[in-house]
């Protein structure tokens, strides 16, 4: 008998400390509080953050607060911020986006589907979480506060647009350097964050193997520039005159690329080019 009770014992206290690796109750009293800062610019900056989506939480299994805000950086990254943000700390807690306009229980989470943000920073505070370049905010519309260890929803913010009309990031005229070249070439963010070049009242002469480039340069007057410089490819260009519209890559920085150029690949020919200059905002 005398034998039993250290058995007893060693199995009270193994199960003590399963149920407290799992539970980790003394997360429900020790808040981590986190103060990231956002990379902004001046509110007047063409270059400052762009908020395109946010939205308020609201608790679920666990009273939640503060706001949740999808900004488009001037690079093309987008980036979800907390602020003043609070909820109650647990294990394994973790950012998702649902795929639903809002999530208020558990089931609404796992049935939609989700991508993760990855582990929450702090129950407490402004925090940041950068967004994979091919999550579609037009599907996965709420953030929500999951601890993964016991599939419960802490609390949600459903996502709402924040822009309604197309917006200028930057602008330029055409001007001819191997071939006359006119028109006009704007960069626009659309309402879903992506963004996309358009020529109108275009004109160029045309040839094999035309392309569109970004240019990493503020102008180009020669083609050493464009080679030398380097560029980004949009494609074939879709005709030599007419308005035409060239979806950037998503991780694109406009503060590096600032020149739209003609180029003819076959022989490396800048027939023309448009300088991109900032604008803070505009509509189609």
């Amino acid at each position: 008998m005398l034998k039993r009770k250290p058995l007893i014992a060693l199995i009270v206290v193994g199960v003590g400390a399963v149920g407290w690796f799992l539970f980790r109750p003394e997360k429900l009293f020790v808040n981590v509080t986190v103060n990231e800062e956002f990379p902004t610019a001046s509110a007047n900056s063409p270059n400052a953050p762009q908020a395109i989506f946010s939205g308020s939480f609201h608790g679920v299994a666990h009273e939640t607060r503060g706001t949740a805000t999808v900004y488009q950086l001037v690079d093309g990254k987008r980036v979800l911020r907390f602020a003043d943000f609070e909820t109650s700390n647990g294990p394994d807690v973790n950012v998702y986006l649902a795929a639903a306009e809002d999530a208020n229980d558990n089931e609404t989470v796992t049935n939609a589907g989700f991508v993760t943000l990855g582990p929450i920073k702090g129950n407490q505070g402004d925090q940041n979480y950068e967004l994979p370049a091919d999550v579609d905010l037009s599907r996965y519309r709420s953030v929500v506060i999951w601890c993964k260890r016991f599939g419960v929803n802490f609390g949600a913010a459903p996502l709402k647009m924040q822009q309604s009309e197309p917006v200028i990031l930057s602008e330029g005229n055409f001007h001819g350097v191997a071939h006359e070249t006119n028109g006009t070439a704007t960069i626009y963010r659309l309402p879903d964050g992506k963004r996309v070049l358009r020529f109108t009242n275009f004109e160029t002469s045309n040839g094999p193997e035309v392309n569109v480039y970004l240019v990493a340069a503020n102008d180009a007057n020669d083609n050493d520039t464009v080679t030398k410089a380097g560029f980004v490819s949009l494609g074939p260009i879709k005709g030599n005159k007419g308005d035409q519209n060239y979806e950037l890559p998503e991780n694109l920085d406009l503060n590096q690329y600032r020149a739209v150029t003609v180029w003819c690949k076959r022989f490396g020919v800048n027939f023309g080019t448009a300088p991109l200059a900032p604008k803070t905002m505009g509509t189609f």
